[in-house]
């Protein structure tokens, strides 16, 4: 609403489509489809299986959102889409994860498991 807002008010914007499928929403759903189809956990597969099935999953579904995204008339430069575990934006999340940490605004806590 504020990008077409700034838009409609004659600003330059620029809106750059980016979908997470890397959230925990879609951990527990690819999670859940591996269990069904395997009977394994992402700990079975390992790391790399585990994104791959991810992948898998963003091919499959990840037009659904976009989709929704052009239905509601949002002006997206669909162009530089771009997916949140892409290497490219999976280094630039990690470098600003460090910064804030170097920087004591942002830390790790250990909770017991019982919190």
């Amino acid at each position: 609403m504020l990008v077409r807002w700034r838009q409609m008010s004659g600003y330059n914007t620029l809106w750059v489509p980016r979908v997470d499928h890397a959230g925990i929403a879609t951990q527990v759903v690819v999670e859940k489809k591996i269990m069904k189809e395997g009977n394994k956990t992402r700990h079975d597969l390992g790391r790399e299986q585990f994104v791959a099935e991810v992948y898998k999953w963003k091919e499959q579904s990840g037009g659904t959102i976009c989709n929704q995204f052009c239905h509601t008339g949002m002006s997206l430069d669909w162009s530089r889409e771009c997916f949140t575990m892409d290497a490219k934006l999976s280094k630039a999340v990690t470098e600003a994860f460090i910064r804030l940490h170097r920087d004591g605004l942002i830390y790790r806590l250990n909770m017991p498991l019982w919190f």
